[in-house]
């Protein structure tokens, strides 16, 4: 399934009637306002994903008080219409190859099915209200992944089972039964009290860890405390070598070269003794000036060895000139300069920090009374711990003495206690549904994951400290760096939106779904890094590529060399409209 073309009819901005038929990269461009995100909105609205009041979809000057949406993909065809006259009036059509047809409804039914809500917002994504993936919780993410695993259908059996069951008891009316079902209840809720406080021993185990790690650095601290202030200085005279050296050689190319190096046609004219920088008319007068500019740019260089390299350059004929050093290494230089800057006067901050402080002393004190606080709570949490394993260990005894009392009884009267056996029967379906779930998400994860690590293997390549992206059993995302997993919140928003991307191709691999993707503010605030490699190594894996674009984002896909086809959207007096850019 393709996505050939794109019809918009009076929609939004879009006066009269606009067509974008795709190629394997199609580009759009358009300043903000003139309706980029309308064409996602216009599709949304197509497939009934949308929320947007219907009633401000028209455009203001249209002439027929309707409007419509049309996407043609590669086997059918989908086309929605709105006529606004007393009321709006709303029709959906899907039209497949061999021209049977279906509408509204049935239609509807089509589309929900072969193109599921959460997969219209990622395939027609907006980079800069988006969801992302990594950041959804978990239930979401749950129900994408059941999705995308066929697992819906048997995680449906499974609650609708649990949920029969419970209005089967529910309904009954028999004493004996009741006290069964009061039984089961009891039981049921002792069970969920009993993941309950598992779940919560694992987080007290979790804040347990933590705290002990904390505990550990804390006491390092104390017993380096004394070293800390000797290290820093000793890092801070490091940085000030290097600053000098470089600081020295820049010193040098700023009295002659910098001018060159910031104006080639300049130092093309002089190379070429094309002319003369500049012409001196007071000789005295230019030499007492100069002595005072040598003292306060600090040469190496003595005053009058300075004044002849000066002339020989700029004064007279320019034979012979040549830089010591290229623009691109001269920006490298200054960026060098800045970076071991900012490193020194983080240092010194430090070291000042330390140095205010009241009293090495009391900064000791502070860090014991900070120990005694983490002692405090460690063993809080160590009581919690034995009070919770204790709670465990009577639940599982209570659940295994009301199982006993609830068997007993079927074994005594089987026939009257028949609502009791149908809900047994019912929770023996929600439990093989359970059963063969998880046996069913095992095998998927272990394909999808191998699929994913084969997209984001260029992605791990830039990046030292990511070992491995996968889908834990959990339905969660996991970014690991091979030891531990990585808090997916620290990753920048370039790496997010990448992996996002990367994880929607893999989905699409495994469903056998087409891969294309329509992407609106494609690069955002990125810097250029993260723009090559979200172009590289994420939207040019899609065989069909839709970027929405302001005409900066253009400028550097422009830089790309890419074969696309270009579309502009144009301002006229009445809306908006499409114009291919041969």
């Amino acid at each position: 399934m393709r996505l050939t073309s794109l019809v918009v009819q009076n929609m939004f901005s879009y006066y009269g009637t606009n067509t974008i038929y795709f190629d394997a990269i199609t580009c759009v461009i358009g300043t903000n306002g003139l309706g980029k995100t309308s064409l996602l909105n216009a599709i949304k609205l197509c497939l009934g994903t949308s929320t947007i009041e219907i009633e401000s979809v028209l455009n203001n000057n249209a002439e027929e008080k309707k409007c419509a949406v049309v996407l043609n993909f590669d086997s059918f065809s989908v086309k929605r219409t709105w006529r606004f006259e007393n009321k709006v009036e709303e029709s959906l059509s899907v039209v497949f190859e061999d021209e049977s047809k279906l509408e509204d409804a049935e239609a509807e039914h089509f589309l929900q099915n072969k193109i599921p809500n959460f997969l219209v917002d990622f395939l027609f994504y907006d980079g800069e209200v988006g969801d992302n993936l990594l950041l959804l919780s978990s239930t979401r993410l749950k129900s994408i992944f059941d999705y995308v695993f066929d697992l819906d259908l048997l995680e449906n059996t499974r609650k609708d089972s649990l949920e029969v069951a419970k209005r089967l008891l529910e309904n009954s009316t028999d004493v004996d039964t009741k006290e069964l079902l009061a039984l089961e209840n009891k039981k049921e809720s002792s069970q969920k009290t009993l993941t309950c406080k598992k779940d919560e021993i694992v987080l007290v185990e979790k804040e347990l860890k933590t705290l002990k790690n904390e505990l550990q650095k804390t006491n390092t601290k104390i017993k380096n405390k004394s070293k800390k202030t000797k290290e820093l200085h000793k890092q801070l005279e490091t940085i000030q070598v290097k600053l000098d050296e470089k600081s020295s050689f820049f010193k040098e190319l700023i009295l002659w070269q910098m001018p060159l190096l910031l104006n080639e046609a300049l130092y093309a004219k002089l190379k070429n003794k094309e002319a003369k920088a500049i012409t001196i008319e007071d000789e005295s007068l230019f030499a007492n000036k100069f002595e005072k500019f040598a003292t306060q740019a600090q040469s190496p260089l003595d005053t009058d060895r300075l004044l002849d390299l000066f002339k020989s350059l700029m004064v007279k004929d320019g034979k012979g000139i040549e830089l010591s050093i290229d623009k691109d290494a001269f920006k490298t230089l200054t960026e060098e300069m800045k970076q071991l800057q900012l490193a020194k006067n983080e240092i010194m901050g430090q070291i000042k920090e330390i140095e205010n402080s009241l009293m090495e002393e009391e900064v000791v004190r502070g860090l014991v009374l900070q120990r005694e606080g983490f002692e405090a709570k460690i063993n809080t949490l160590e009581e919690q711990m034995v009070d919770l394993e204790a709670t465990i260990f009577e639940l599982a005894n209570e659940i295994k003495e009301t199982d006993r009392t609830l068997t007993q009884a079927f074994k005594v009267d089987q026939d009257k206690y028949s609502s009791m056996r149908g809900y047994r029967e019912l929770k023996a379906i929600a439990s093989a549904s359970a059963k063969v779930y998880a046996r069913n998400l095992e095998k998927n994860l272990d394909i999808f994951n191998k699929k994913l690590k084969q997209n984001t293997a260029n992605f791990l390549r830039q990046y030292e400290h990511i070992e491995e992206i996968f889908i834990d059993a959990q339905h969660k995302i996991v970014v690991s760096d091979g030891k531990k997993i990585l808090n997916t919140k620290l990753l920048s928003a370039g790496q997010k939106q990448i992996l996002n991307f990367l994880i929607i191709k893999t989905i699409l691999e495994f469903k056998k779904f087409a891969s294309f993707v329509m992407v609106d503010t494609p690069f955002g605030r990125l810097s250029s890094k993260n723009k090559d490699l979200l172009l590289s190594g994420c939207y040019l894996e899609f065989d069909v590529l839709v970027l929405l674009l302001t005409d900066s984002e253009y400028e550097f896909v422009k830089t790309q060399n890419l074969q696309h086809k270009h579309y502009q959207i144009q301002r006229t007096l009445v809306g908006s409209k499409l114009e291919e850019i041969a």
